[in-house]
């Protein structure tokens, strides 16, 4: 693997966190680095959904990628010149060395001493181009969830083969800053996994060369950071970054490195609920901004109209707010002049803007907003993407706020599903959507079965699910699959044996009950689903007020009285009980 290779609601974040410019300011670049890690406080947690983009009835925008691309690019240049201000490029200065040694014009030392400087300053422009190297995470990945993966396999075949052709690996600049492209090419794909990885293995690298390495580094795992829901973190980061950087916004390409941080520094202290600090920082974005701009483009304004939304949205000051969605609106379409071709960017504007009617409950503008958005990452991500499963999400949100039932069940599916395939599995994610599952179940039937009746009252109504009829197999098939496919991924297994993880095992078994799978096979997953909860609850019950045992009241009823005969131990016992009949017969 290439791992191997490199040795051992608030408006939320779903958008990109922009990188910052491919180049630094020219003069002094960035300071040292300071220490790579980064102690938080021990009850530091981030906080709300990564998928769940209505979690408190508000919108929220993205985390963005940082070096600036203004500044010049990494040419095979000399810093002499000849005859005032021309640049020689190094291969001429080259061809004037060679033949000054064929023909003899300069001492030997002097040559030697020139061939070296040359060889030196070849190295430093590698270095520089490595520097700025981005194309892989820069690439668009719109082709679909196919193509995207056939592009991350040519990059990661394409490092493979500069570190089995090179003795220094990673110490090689070349490399290092191939690797560090890749990992936000995976990042970008959500293999959050795979690029944390990559990127932990380029941490002393990066560390050894400093300055502007270290920013690269430091942004593309701030990045990570935010996609894994660690936003204290992240924001730590950014600080760092911040504190690397020791340049004045009036030397060439700071303004534009100081506005895309700032810009993700206010979308990062935005994501904790840090409100008023990230209108701090997003006002720094903007005296930045002024330096280079004439205007406030359309990513700005989404920007503002975001940071204006949630602040007018939790005080209560509804001309602000309808001001602000106009902000945001504004922008979507200015995005579509000025970049016809950004589909997946569209698409978290629409998401964004989508999500302001909805918390208004202006359900009509919200689906026309919310179904482009759905659309476009189905075609450009694929349905395995955290952005197809975050707008799948919402999209559900939607049907629930409109009370059509039915059709937000396979929406939850969908989110589901992306939960439970993508890189770590997150009980508290699963959990909230195994909820909203259950109560679209009990909202669409609307009333319990006998069985529902006769099995509990310890609960709320809720939490036991049997209904007297069927839902249609196409409404449900999105959250079979997702939960047949948990129960045999390993890292279920792997879980820690938490009261949290017990109450979404018997949610899980109560999913299968109420969507009324008549598989043997099906409900034998049910029931293993719900043993898994029962022997866990088992070893942490205390007094009969505790909450485990509450749940273990439940948990045992419902297995006695509807799974107790798809559990292994009873399958098993029935298909040998079945063998001996047809051997004896």
């Amino acid at each position: 693997s290439i791992l191997g290779k490199l040795g051992s609601t608030t408006l939320m974040p779903v958008a990109r966190w922009r990188p910052l410019p491919a180049t630094l300011p020219a003069s002094r670049g960035v300071g040292t680095a300071v220490s790579s890690t980064f102690p938080l406080a021990a009850a530091a947690t981030s906080i709300g959904s990564g998928l769940n983009p209505n979690a408190n009835s508000t919108v929220a925008v993205p985390p963005t990628p940082v070096l600036p691309r203004t500044v010049v690019g990494a040419h095979q240049m000399s810093p002499l010149s000849s005859g005032g201000s021309d640049i020689v490029p190094l291969d001429d200065l080259a061809a004037m060395v060679e033949r000054l040694r064929i023909d003899g014009e300069a001492p030997t030392e002097a040559i030697d001493w020139m061939v070296r400087r040359i060889d030196e300053l070849r190295e430093a422009h590698r270095d520089q181009a490595a520097l700025m190297k981005r194309s892989w995470s820069d690439d668009p990945f719109e082709g679909g969830e196919a193509d995207n993966e056939r592009k991350i396999e040519s990059f990661e075949l394409e490092l493979v083969g500069m570190l089995q052709s090179s003795t220094r690996g990673l110490a090689d600049g070349t490399i290092l800053g191939n690797a560090i492209d890749l990992a936000g090419a995976y990042k970008k794909n959500y293999k959050l996994d795979k690029s944390e990885a990559v990127l932990l293995r380029c941490t002393r690298h990066a560390e050894a060369r400093s300055g502007a390495w270290m920013v690269k580094y430091l942004n593309h795992i701030s990045q990570v950071r935010m996609k894994q829901r660690r936003d204290a973190e992240a924001v730590e980061m950014m600080y760092e970054i911040e504190s690397l950087a020791n340049f004045e916004l009036d030397e060439p390409g700071a303004s534009e490195f100081y506005e895309t941080l700032y810009r993700n520094m206010s979308s990062g202290l935005r994501s904790l609920g840090r409100e008023d600090e990230a209108a701090v920082y997003f006002t720094k974005m903007a005296e930045a901004a002024k330096i280079h701009k004439k205007e406030l483009d359309w990513m700005d304004l989404w920007d503002l109209g975001v940071l204006m939304a949630n602040r007018a949205f939790h005080a209560g000051r509804w001309p602000e707010y309808y001001k602000a969605r106009e902000i945001i609106a504004d922008a979507l379409q200015k995005q579509r002049v000025a970049e016809p071709n950004e589909f997946i960017l569209r698409a978290k504007v629409l998401s964004n803007l989508g999500q302001c009617y909805l918390a208004t409950g202006e359900h009509d503008e919200a689906d026309l907003y919310y179904s482009e958005a759905y659309e476009l990452f189905d075609r450009t991500v694929g349905k395995s993407s955290p952005l197809f499963g975050m707008q799948a999400w919402a999209c559900g949100n939607l049907r629930c706020a409109q009370k059509l039932y039915a059709e937000a069940l396979p929406l939850l599916g969908e989110a589901l599903y992306v939960e439970v395939v993508g890189d770590g599995l997150s009980v508290s994610e699963i959990s909230k959507l195994l909820d909203q599952i259950l109560l679209c179940f009990h909202e669409q039937e609307g009333s319990y079965s006998a069985a529902a009746k006769g099995v509990n009252n310890n609960v709320s109504a809720r939490d036991n699910h049997v209904w007297s009829s069927k839902s249609s197999s196409s409404e449900t098939e999105p959250i079979r699959r997702a939960l047949n496919w948990l129960i045999r991924d390993p890292r279920w297994g792997e879980l820690s044996d938490t009261l949290e993880l017990a109450v979404l095992g018997h949610k899980a078994a109560l999913v299968h009950v109420a969507a009324r799978w008549d598989q043997p096979d099906v409900l034998g997953d049910a029931a293993t689903y719900n043993e898994r909860a029962i022997n866990i609850l088992q070893r942490l019950r205390g007094g009969t007020d505790d909450e485990s045992h509450r749940w273990l009241t439940q948990a045992e009823a419902v297995h006695r009285a509807l799974l107790s005969k798809y559990s292994v131990d009873s399958l098993s016992s029935q298909r040998s009980s079945g063998i001996s009949s047809r051997g004896s017969s």
